[in-house]
């Protein structure tokens, strides 16, 4: 792969990653109601979900899961559904009872759930499968040998998602100490219901 076609698949990646989407909003809620610590299990968990669903598309079996219908909306409507799930859980929490103490992170989720949770969501898309079937092979050159060219493309991908994940927690962390009052983390859960249930609506019908 030449270092010309290498800056376009960098460049792509980024540009892809940094629209907003079920991860990047799973990050920022995360980071919003536990912290940096704990987001980054949510930062994994996408970035696990990730590299399987490249490696399912690499061997072939992603082509294999989409020949059969049955099985492709079994996945779709199954991560559809957790995400609705999950907006209709954002949208009911409650917001913190004691901000009148000062702001502080919740513990009622555990690093090891955020990151299943995470895990979950992602490999329950199955149109990851062929989103990464279709953009590997502009990519490839097929004069060189494809192993190290995968490699390569894997690790970037993945490394993009890491950091720009990352920078989401953050900006989660910046903004959680503005929502000091019960009325402000309702609206926040709510919008985050709002647009959870939206994600798994479009992931339905998509």
């Amino acid at each position: 792969m030449s270092t010309e076609l290498y800056l376009v698949y960098l460049a792509t990646v980024i540009v892809l990653l940094i629209a907003p989407g079920p991860m990047t909003l799973l990050t920022l809620s995360t980071s919003v109601r536990h912290g940096h610590r704990k987001a980054l299990a949510t930062v994994l968990g996408s970035n696990l979900a990730g590299l399987v669903l490249m490696l399912l598309s690499a061997t072939g079996v992603g082509a294999l899961i989409t020949k059969h219908p049955a099985l492709f909306e079994l996945m779709q409507y199954g991560g559809a559904g957790y995400l609705l799930w999950l907006g209709i859980s954002a949208w009911r929490s409650r917001p913190d009872e004691h901000l009148e103490s000062g702001f502080r992170y919740r513990d009622d989720a555990s690093a090891w759930g955020l990151f299943r949770q995470t895990l979950t969501i992602g490999l329950a898309n199955p149109k990851g499968l062929i989103f990464f079937a279709a953009l590997f092979p502009q990519f490839l050159d097929p004069e060189q040998a494809m192993l190290p060219q995968l490699l390569l493309l894997c690790s970037t991908f993945t490394a993009v998602d890491f950091v720009v994940l990352n920078l989401v927690a953050f900006g989660g962390c910046q903004l959680a100490n503005r929502l000091c009052s019960t009325t402000a983390q309702k609206r926040f859960n709510r919008l985050c219901g709002i647009t959870f249930i939206g994600l798994g609506g479009a992931m339905a019908i998509a």
